[in-house]
């Protein structure tokens, strides 16, 4: 009976000890997205693109300063924003290599369909709902889901900018056919442009730019550029969306990270207040933008109502054609509140 005894408490130590050569792999395996220095500070490796960073900066830094003042510097963040695109980022932060990163939704189309089309023009006949329905009460849980799914774990959601269409005279939304818009990139976008007879041609406006399109939509910070909005005369006063993007850690590390579980609740409460501290911000640099476009002399245009309704209900027919591999009662859901 004690050989039997002293047998299954070698069994027992055998199998703590293996389980400690996993735990250590882990934490090995996990280093390549955290680093710890020999005083037990983390320092979480945050990834994006030199484009997007230059309007998340200020957001970036809040995030970074209050997660550190919060844990006494035990956390730190290593903000490397030269990234080469989306996919790259996506890449990084799906893989392991980075904790965390910022994208624009209209970019995620091929991993989560139904939330990249919240930054689709025209498909909201409200915008500001695009953003209403990312809150816990309405429809954010379930497309967190979605995204969790592809190994993302949400954060919070920023709004970079509203969007606005421009050109050298007033836009009539009747009679774009055939007529080619540089704007921000986004598959479903694309889609959107095309259900209203114009060709997108990615690209960020540029005022003076060779080969620039007469069209362009315009984002709250090119409105705000120095001098005359870039490539165009007359603005439409109403946003036709918002560019949203999604700060997101990897979902895997997020849950299994070897970390006191007061880090990983500082993090989501910090990324959630920088959230909705930045869409406030971008609110009030959007009616600035607007205010100084009067007095520089631009022509602010309003669209009209049934111009409107129909772009609403061309671009919702395309879309909804487009997510048709997606799952259809979230698709069913989204395409409800758009209306």
């Amino acid at each position: 009976m004690g050989s039997t005894v002293r047998t299954q408490r070698r069994r027992v130590s055998l199998g703590l000890a293996a389980a400690s050569l996993g735990v250590i792999a882990l934490r090995a395996r996990d280093l390549g997205a955290q680093q710890r220095s020999p005083d037990d500070t983390v320092t979480f490796r945050a990834i994006g693109t030199p484009d997007l960073h230059g309007v998340t900066a200020a957001a970036v830094e809040r995030l970074a300063s209050g997660i550190e003042r919060s844990s006494q510097g035990r956390v730190k963040l290593a903000v490397e924003a030269d990234a080469a695109d989306t996919p790259a980022v996506i890449e990084s932060v799906r893989g392991g290599e980075a904790t965390l990163g910022w994208v624009r939704l209209a970019e995620v189309a091929d991993l989560v369909p139904a939330v990249a089309a919240l930054s689709v023009p025209f498909l909201f006949r409200d915008p500001q709902k695009a953003l209403a329905i990312l809150d816990a009460a309405a429809l954010g849980p379930l497309l967190n889901d979605q995204l969790r799914k592809q190994g993302l774990e949400p954060l919070a959601y920023l709004n970079v900018g509203a969007l606005r269409l421009a050109g050298d005279a007033p836009v009539a939304l009747g009679s774009l056919a055939g007529q080619r818009i540089t704007a921000r990139p986004g598959a479903l976008r694309e889609v959107a442009f095309g259900a209203l007879g114009l060709e997108l041609v990615p690209g960020v406006p540029v005022g003076g730019e060779a080969g620039a399109t007469p069209l362009v939509e315009l984002r709250t910070d090119d409105l705000a550029a120095t001098g005359d909005a870039p490539g165009s005369r007359a603005v439409a006063e109403a946003p036709h969306a918002y560019d949203l993007v999604l700060f997101c850690a990897n979902r895997e590390r997020f849950e299994k990270l070897l970390l006191a579980p007061d880090i990983l609740e500082m993090l989501r409460t910090h990324a959630q207040e920088m959230g909705v501290w930045q869409r406030g911000g971008t609110a009030q640099v959007d009616a600035a933008a607007l205010a100084a476009l009067r007095q520089r002399g631009a022509q602010l245009v309003g669209l009209p109502e049934e111009d409107l309704r129909q772009a609403h209900e061309r671009v919702k027919a395309a879309v909804a054609q487009a997510l048709g591999g997606a799952d259809p009662s979230i698709v069913r859901t989204v395409l409800a509140y758009a209306d």
